[in-house]
């Protein structure tokens, strides 16, 4: 009866070894599925960050688009006002009456267009930089700038880089502002017209210049762009 109880030596060792494989493998299987899961979070993470970055771009391109949409209602607006006479305006804003806020929907590009073959070529950034820092319209600096210089061949433009013939009074035109850049010229006059008196070039003209036709004049430069650049 006791050899039959007795457990043989080899078998222990066999089952022993089995249960010890089993573990093993179970162990095994368990590291390889958490390497898994793991992989898997990973690769879930890195699909979420994609998501979220297709989501930032396709706002970017949503915002972009509205820009576009805005710049452009803008721009055809300015067209239209630009484009009435200020002969018999009908109750109706010219360019000479319109507030200097207007927004303009000019681009820099499309300014350049306008002064290819001019001396106020290479200005077009300057322009947009100045209605974005002081929301003074962008054409009607192009018009002023236009005028006061001849566009941009005035001696004043080409030596002292005055654009708009700022600080040249009829009685003492050596007085005539110098800037370090045209830019600087341009930046300058946005603030002028963006801090003194007059919302439009009819109020603005009866500080800037001694001619009666002054916002005339500038605007028919700034018909004259418009008119470069009309699709």
């Amino acid at each position: 009866m006791t050899r039959i109880m007795k457990i043989k030596p080899w078998l222990f060792i066999l089952v022993s070894a089995l249960v010890i494989t089993g573990v093993l493998a179970v162990s095994a299987a368990g590291e390889a599925r958490e390497a898994e899961l793991r992989e898997l979070e990973l690769e879930r993470d890195q699909q979420l960050q994609q998501l979220r970055e297709m989501r930032q771009q396709l706002q970017e391109v949503s915002d972009r688009l509205e820009e576009l949409e805005t710049m452009l209602l803008n721009l055809r607006r300015m067209e239209e006002i630009v484009g009435r006479s200020t002969l018999s305006r009908g109750g109706r804003i010219d360019a000479t009456t319109m507030p200097v806020t207007t927004p303009s929907g000019f681009s820099a590009a499309r300014f350049e267009r306008a002064f290819a073959g001019t001396a106020l070529a290479g200005i077009g950034e300057a322009l947009i930089l100045a209605e974005a820092e002081t929301g003074v319209n962008a054409l009607v600096l192009a018009g002023i700038c236009a005028h006061e210089s001849g566009w941009g061949q005035s001696r004043l433009a080409r030596e002292k880089n005055n654009l708009a013939g700022l600080g040249a009074y009829d009685d003492a035109p050596g007085r005539a502002m110098r800037f370090e850049s045209r830019a600087e010229c341009v930046m300058f006059l946005a603030e002028l017209l963006r801090d003194r008196p007059g919302e439009s070039l009819e109020e603005i003209g009866g500080w800037y210049a001694s001619d009666p036709r002054w916002a005339a004049k500038v605007a028919g430069c700034m018909r004259a762009i418009v008119g470069e650049t009309h699709d």
